[in-house]
C-alpha cells in the first residue's frame, strides 16, 4: 500500500512538473524590448552581410573569372567586417540576453546564422580562386538568411512580409543596366 501512494505522488510530482515546463511563457514587449537593446547593431551588421553575400555570390556566378579582382576582394572584406561587428558565435553566446525561450531560440538561430555566415564567406573565397562551385555558399547564406528572416519577424513585427528578392530584372549577354536607361 505503502509502494502505490508513493508511485501516485511520483507520478503527480511528475505530471506537475511537465505541466510547469509546457507553460511558455508569453513573449512579452519588455523582452523583445531588451533584446534589441542587445541586438539591434548586430542585426543590422548581419543584414548587410546577407545582402552583400547574396550580391557577391550572384557575382560570382555570373563571372567567376572576375572573382580575383580588387572589388570582389573589397566586398569580402566588407563582409567580414559586418560579421565582426555582428560577434562571433561564441561572443554572441556569451551576450546577456532575456532568460525567455523564445527570445533564447531566437538567440540560437542568429548565433547558427552568424557560423553559417563565416562557412559561406571562406567557401565563396576558397572556391572563387579555384573556379569551383559556390553551391555550399549559397545554401549556408539561404539558411542564414531565413534565420534572419524569423527573428526579425518577432521582433521587429514588419508589416508587410518579409521575402528575399528571388526574381531578378533580366539583361542579355553584354547588355549592363545603364544601357536599358535603368539607372
Amino acid at each position: 500500500m505503502i509502494y502505490l501512494r508513493n508511485s501516485i505522488s511520483y507520478f503527480i510530482s511528475f505530471l506537475c512538473l511537465i505541466t510547469l515546463i509546457s507553460c511558455d511563457k508569453e513573449l512579452s514587449e519588455n523582452d523583445i524590448e531588451n533584446y534589441k537593446k542587445v541586438m539591434d547593431v548586430r542585426l543590422g551588421h548581419l543584414g548587410n552581410a546577407l545582402i552583400m553575400q547574396g550580391r557577391l555570390i550572384e557575382s560570382h556566378n555570373l563571372n567567376s573569372f572576375r572573382a580575383d579582382e580588387d572589388h570582389f576582394k573589397e566586398a569580402e572584406e566588407i563582409i567580414k567586417d559586418h560579421l565582426e561587428k555582428l560577434g562571433r558565435p561564441n561572443e554572441l553566446k556569451a551576450l546577456p540576453v532575456p532568460n525567455v525561450k523564445k527570445i533564447k531560440d531566437l538567440h540560437s538561430s542568429i548565433i547558427e546564422s552568424s557560423e553559417l555566415m563565416i562557412s559561406a564567406v571562406s567557401t565563396l573565397e576558397d572556391q572563387a580562386w579555384l573556379g569551383g562551385s559556390v553551391g555550399y555558399a549559397e545554401s549556408a547564406l539561404d539558411k542564414a538568411r531565413f534565420n534572419f528572416q524569423n527573428v526579425i519577424k518577432v521582433i521587429y513585427k514588419p508589416e508587410e512580409d518579409v521575402k528575399p528578392l528571388r526574381e531578378y530584372k533580366e539583361y542579355d549577354v553584354g547588355d549592363r543596366p545603364e544601357d536599358k536607361g535603368l539607372n
